[in-house]
């Protein structure tokens, strides 16, 4: 069978910044609709129209949408103006049976991307993690999951990845020197002092929150929970004279508040936190080095050198994943293609775009898409015609 099975198990975690880090999971649809094969499925067919919504609440604006042959391929070029806002809705490919075709691409600046397969009981699908792309960072669900990280420094990844095992470390701390080259990395750990090479500096651990907020009411800040939604480590920074304290957020750079000194150097902490959960996984690499996996078992944390193409279970051993590929300083790119000329999985592409920014959305049919805007939330459907 095609992905059918995986949507019950697995999610892209997209990850935004957020004050609070809220996770917004984007699941990972059919490779194929069920139904009998043929030319043409009546069920599929028009009359069709797109329904976009500026709140869950109302009955959203309607436009009808009309092509001359429903099994063929087609431009568009449609707007769809949304009155009173800065939006509008571009309609630019409609396709009878819409594919997906995606690939690592060489990029100056990528990061580090993994092809992987995800084998189960009726279950075969190719998955692809990316670094530096917060919607490709993990793949989650019940049973388990894999989350890919970069580290920067190529001296010491061996060193750094069996560090991660100790039972007070939270992740790794880069630190770039003023000259902006090669970041040092260490071991975050708690309650331990670092000192920087080559400096007059030395930072402390003072504290990790894996599910890091601020309280709207006292203004403190809280960790809601244990799970690692927003992690983040407060440090304190020495250089012998002066000592003042700072967060640093893995999922984003750090900004002092108004009471904080902004550090000297720059700095980034990256979570390796796994919950302490069988089934979850972090893989990590730095340009040109070896993949090395850290999980948990038991409770106890465990690190070893990534093995292409060999099955590493999840918490249901039903299931598992093999590491396909590593490919270092790429992107991924995924193109939409059509695959025949028969209605099998009608699809809209459209551009939407707000106030200079324009954003790839693909309009599958009685799917709907949810798309941030400045606003709120936007809502799109591409479904057929509903009775007035």
């Amino acid at each position: 069978m095609g992905s059918m099975a995986y949507t019950r198990f697995f999610r892209i975690a997209v990850v935004g910044i957020i004050s609070t880090a809220a996770i917004v999971s984007l699941t990972i649809v059919d490779q194929a609709i069920a139904g009998p094969s043929g030319p043409h499925h009546s069920f599929l067919g028009g009359p069709w129209e797109i329904v976009i919504k500026m709140r869950l609440d109302d009955e959203g604006l309607r436009f009808p949408l009309t092509v001359s042959d429903e099994t063929k391929p087609q431009k568009l070029d449609t707007i769809l103006p949304i009155k009173g806002t800065p939006i509008e809705i571009i309609l630019e490919d409609y396709f009878p049976d819409l594919k997906r075709e995606t690939n690592a691409v060489k990029h100056p600046g990528g990061g580090i991307v993994a092809k992987m397969s995800i084998d189960g009981i009726n279950l075969k699908q190719d998955i692809w993690l990316s670094s530096g792309d917060p919607a490709r960072q993990s793949i989650s669900s019940r049973i388990g999951s894999v989350t890919i990280r970069r580290l920067h420094n190529t001296n010491n990844v061996e060193k750094l990845m069996k560090g991660l095992t100790h039972s007070r470390a939270v992740g790794i701390l880069s630190i770039w020197p003023e000259d902006g080259s090669k970041p040092f990395e260490c071991v975050a750990k708690i309650s331990e002092t670092i000192r920087i090479p080559g400096s007059k500096y030395k930072v402390t651990i003072k504290e990790y929150m894996p599910h890091y907020s601020v309280d709207t009411e006292t203004k403190k800040v809280v960790n809601q929970s244990q799970k690692p939604v927003n992690p983040a480590v407060k440090i304190a920074f020495e250089d012998g004279k002066k000592a003042y304290e700072q967060w640093l957020w893995a999922k984003f750079p750090a900004t002092p508040h108004k009471e904080e000194i902004e550090l000297p150097l720059r700095m980034r902490f990256t979570d390796f936190d796994l919950h302490e959960a069988t089934g979850k996984y972090i893989l990590a690499a730095a340009s040109g080095t070896k993949p090395w996996l850290l999980t948990s078992k038991k409770g106890k944390k465990r690190a070893e050198r990534a093995v292409l193409g060999r099955p590493y279970p999840f918490a249901d051993k039903e299931y598992s994943f093999n590491i396909e590929k590593i490919i270092d300083g790429a992107i991924v790119k995924t193109d939409w293609t059509n695959g025949s000329e028969r209605l099998l999985r009608p699809a809209v592409i459209t551009t939407i775009k707000e106030n200079g920014t324009s954003n790839q959305a693909v309009l599958e049919l009685n799917k709907p898409i949810h798309h941030k805007i400045k606003s709120g939330m936007l809502v799109l459907l591409y479904r057929r015609t509903q009775a007035s």
